[in-house]
């Protein structure tokens, strides 16, 4: 891991993330780019948190971090391109109405997915900013399909991500 100053909730999911191959590894970097494409990372964990009339709710979106919030559906829809490239399904992963669908979880990934949807929602961001370095980096996948083409590196974009963590107290 390239984030040092983090939970071991989020060490955990890293851990089990290694033990994936690559279409494992790929599949979570899908689910966590649909989550935060939907507005599912923010600060109440709510499913759908623009339905709820409270103003506290903090809903984390790339444009906080300096991205052109349309990043994630666009690299989201690459990375479904890549799936369907590289597995041997019948059926296609594809996008309807911003949402991934077509993707077959095994409990192994139901594993891993429930163990990020059970982090709160700074590690949630922990998770995501790890991501981002590790495609940076290129070494999330060992065939490193997915990557990255953008101005700013993965660290950049890791330390805006952290500081938009809020006080839990």
């Amino acid at each position: 891991m390239y984030i040092t100053d983090t939970t071991d909730n989020v060490r955990k999911v890293f851990e089990k993330l290694a033990e994936f191959k690559e279409t494992g590894k790929l599949k979570f970097v899908i689910y966590v780019f649909d989550r935060l494409n939907a507005g599912h990372i923010n600060n109440k964990n709510e499913v759908n948190p623009n339905l709820i009339e409270e103003d506290d709710i903090i809903i984390f979106d790339l444009d906080m971090i300096g991205l052109n919030n349309n990043f994630a559906e666009i690299y989201l829809e690459y990375l479904t391109m890549v799936f369907n490239n590289v597995e041997e399904s019948l059926s296609k992963a594809y996008q309807e109405n911003g949402n991934v669908v077509g993707i077959h979880y095994n409990e192994c990934d139901k594993s891993l997915l429930s163990m990020f949807e059970n982090l709160s929602y700074n590690e949630k961001l922990d998770v995501l900013a790890e991501i981002f370095i590790m495609l940076d980096n290129e070494t999330l996948f060992n065939d490193k399909y997915p990557t990255l083409e953008l101005d700013i590196n993965g660290y950049e974009i890791a330390k805006n991500i952290i500081e938009q963590k809020i006080n839990e107290d």
